[in-house]
């Protein structure tokens, strides 16, 4: 039975127009994709499986369906998506006003316009990410909080890209449990190594040369079974996307401000680094990186799509 909007009467599914009133009944459920009508219960739709109504996915429930599935496999997120997803991004900071007097105070200030950054006093790491907040150590010197900010700015910036991405891809909100699953995705050990060389990468763009370095990405390296040839796979989406990344950081973090940051860093009398530097120069497409990394995405998918046990285990952990 389907409601007619004008008197309000009931009518047959198959009635075209009302009964009481003779007004033609507006068909409901119609996808914008591909036009066909749906049932009444259905979200999405029966012909081209695209989301009919934008909806949030609130619990993994929701999120690891078949249909789903289909949609990450099946997507085709081309160029002109991908970088109105970067400029949305960074969007955040065209209104930007940055009053710091130092350059940590500036580095600060334009980390805390994407997402809440947060000094921590306990713990071994000069940094965390956690979803929407970066930790960073204020014991240390300026130059080291800057690099750690900096650093962790990028792999919020790879956790907001990768969240919009799948949003785009499923036509839905942002929610909760999709960014658990990002979170999930990002934080792996296969994918820790992608995500490390990124985010020292974009680190190292804007510290003195004599500075950089790979450490954490070398860490996670040691402690997977991984031949150099995947290892290369990953380093190659990583910088293809950190070059995208440090591209629009660069209007922000211009010279006058690397410059500034040089002089810290001789303010503070700093050993330089001593830790391996690992160059690498390749670069993907926007398609190509993008294939790779939903490849990737929908293999980490499967992993909480076909266990029960461990989809539960994500969730809950999350939930504190």
């Amino acid at each position: 039975m389907k409601n007619c909007v004008i008197c309000g009467t009931l009518n047959l599914e198959e009635n075209n127009y009302c009964t009481h009133c003779g007004c033609l009944i507006v068909l409901e459920n119609i996808c914008p994709f591909c036009g066909m009508t749906n049932p009444d219960s259905n979200s999405t739709c029966i012909k081209c499986h695209k989301q009919i109504t934008p909806i949030v996915i609130d619990s993994f429930d929701m999120l690891f369906s078949e249909d789903n599935r289909d949609l990450i496999i099946n997507s085709n997120l081309s160029d002109e998506e991908y970088v109105n997803l970067l400029i949305d991004i960074f969007s955040k900071l065209d209104f930007l006003v940055i009053a710091g007097s130092t350059p940590k105070e500036k580095v600060l200030e334009m980390a805390n316009a994407f997402t809440h950054c947060i000094p921590k006093s306990s713990g071994f790491a000069l940094g965390e990410t956690s979803q929407d907040i970066i930790l960073y150590d204020d014991r240390l010197d300026d130059s080291i909080q800057i690099a750690t900010i900096i650093h962790e700015l990028a792999h919020y910036l790879l956790f907001d890209l990768v969240n919009r991405m799948l949003c785009n891809i499923l036509n839905v909100k942002s929610s909760s449990a999709i960014k658990d699953f990002v979170d999930f995705f990002l934080t792996s050990p296969e994918i820790e190594v992608l995500n490390e060389y990124y985010a020292h990468t974009v680190e190292n763009r804007f510290i003195p040369h004599e500075f950089q370095n790979f450490g954490s990405f070398k860490y996670c390296v040691n402690n997977l079974s991984l031949n150099s040839d995947e290892v290369d796979l990953l380093k190659l989406i990583a910088n293809s996307y950190a070059v995208d990344i440090i591209h629009f950081l660069e209007k922000y973090i211009d010279e006058d401000l690397r410059n500034s940051i040089k002089i810290q860093y001789k303010k503070d009398l700093k050993t330089p680094s001593k830790l391996e530097y690992y160059s690498f120069e390749g670069l993907l497409s926007i398609s190509e990186k993008n294939e790779y990394l939903l490849s990737l995405l929908i293999s980490h998918f499967d992993v909480l799509y076909t266990n029960e046990e461990v989809r539960n285990e994500v969730e809950y952990k999350n939930k504190f």
